[in-house]
């Protein structure tokens, strides 16, 4: 987690996939920012990987996007069939769970997924993810960090394809009355992580874990925005901040809450607002909730977590808004992936625009992550205690969501296990 949003720290990076997870490397993180899940590739095959608060000051390039909705090892999208409402079958499921197993046996505290194919759905859990050894259950509540953005863009252009915001007039256009600088950026750039904005200013974060009990207002958020780092366009760099500018605009788009926008626009057409929420002070996730155990907490001690009702806690959650601050379980998450790929919250020629990529494989909120010959679209987050995936392969039709309780565990690398368990 390296850029400029919170306090250096030095950290040992594990691997999840060797045994007891060794210390292998010394790395500096910088709290609440990171751009790249420990353990998996880079950005180009794996897509970002933000811890907590996540951006980096190395992230940012300066390449052309593309004007076709296929990358090299693309074809055009076709939208998935309704969702299955059958299980897998009997050998397909006990792969799955080997699968996971085998992951999470190599140190990992706990493992919890969910797999959607045409064929049928699976979850399964594996591990400690609580106080008192408690063992980790398929549909424990999960706090999805960055994983959030996926869904966040999904709003976003819904709410594009209503009339109510337009994707290309300025960012600033639905801010208005609120003291801060959008440095001129059109919702799509922001969208795309081209806005110029670098990420939240230093202490912010760690002043949010300090009172994990206190929310934060829409004033202290906007005293979080950094000043312009260059002028919007073809500079793509990783910024929360710019997500939560994104997040006052939807609600001043959509004449709502966010967290009610959301809702209705997104999570109950694709039958999850009763599991997925953003989360803040009128909004907790349901329990039981996937805890870290001690060791695998990040920066905050393993007691503060749930404080204020939302994880990893309060501060955090409301400093973070539609950035990195929703919860959802596994299965729900899976099923939100596939449904968003069946055309339920969007047209296709909306989903073609978000999962437009440039030549690092960025897109709209959402990045190309690569499963050998095959192509995924989703995002990965983490936070202190979590680290999470969403992953959605159209042409083999299969929506993954992988979870750990652990800031530094290899999502990709776990989905990765399950997509090949498919095959006998």
């Amino acid at each position: 987690m390296t850029g400029n949003c919170g306090i250096i720290l030095a950290r040992r990076v594990r691997s999840v996939g060797s045994p007891a997870w060794p210390a292998v490397l010394l790395v500096s993180l910088v709290v609440g920012c990171a751009p790249a899940t420990v353990g998996s590739v880079p950005s180009s095959s794996a897509g970002g990987s933000p811890v907590a608060e996540p951006s980096t000051t190395t992230t940012a390039t300066s390449t052309p996007r593309p004007t076709s909705t296929a990358g090299p090892t693309e074809a055009p999208l076709d939208l998935l069939p309704p969702l299955p409402t059958a299980a897998l079958d009997g050998a397909t499921a006990a792969r799955l769970q080997q699968a996971l197993k085998d992951f999470a046996v190599a140190g990992g505290p706990d493992a919890i997924a969910a797999v959607i194919t045409a064929d049928g759905t699976w979850a399964g859990a594996v591990g400690i993810d609580g106080p008192n050894s408690r063992a980790a259950e398929p549909t424990d509540e999960f706090g999805l960090a960055s994983v959030s953005k996926m869904i966040s863009a999904a709003l976003i252009l819904r709410l594009a394809e209503q009339g109510k915001l337009d994707l290309d007039a300025p960012l600033a256009s639905y801010l208005t009355g609120m003291k801060v600088d959008a440095n001129g950026a059109t919702v799509r750039q922001a969208l795309a992580m081209r806005s110029g904005l670098g990420d939240t200013v230093s202490g912010a974060i760690d002043a949010a874990l300090a009172a994990c009990d206190t929310p934060l207002t829409t004033e202290a958020v906007l005293a979080t925005i950094p000043a312009p780092l260059e002028p919007p366009g073809d500079t793509y760099r990783y910024s929360n901040p710019t997500f939560k500018l994104l997040h006052f605009a939807a609600e001043a788009a959509a004449g709502k809450a966010y967290g009610d926008a959301l809702k209705i626009e997104v999570l109950d057409p694709t039958g999850t607002g009763d599991r997925i929420l953003l989360q803040g002070p009128d909004r907790s996730p349901p329990q039981p909730w996937a805890l870290p155990i001690a060791s695998h907490t990040g920066s905050l001690d393993p007691a503060t977590f749930g404080t204020g009702g939302t994880l990893p806690c309060l501060g955090f959650s409301t400093l973070s808004l539609s950035a990195s601050a929703m919860a959802g379980d596994a299965p729900s998450v899976a099923r939100l992936g596939w449904e968003l790929f069946a055309g339920k919250v969007l047209e296709l020629e909306s989903l073609q625009t978000m999962t437009t990529v440039d030549e690092a494989g960025h897109g709209l909120g959402i990045d190309r992550i690569n499963f050998g010959d095959d192509v995924g679209y989703g995002h990965t987050g983490s936070m202190p205690g979590y680290a999470a995936l969403l992953v959605v392969l159209p042409q083999r039709q299969v929506s993954v969501a992988f979870f750990i309780n652990d800031d530094q565990g290899d999502v990709t690398s776990g989905a990765r296990k399950l997509v090949a368990a498919l095959v006998p």
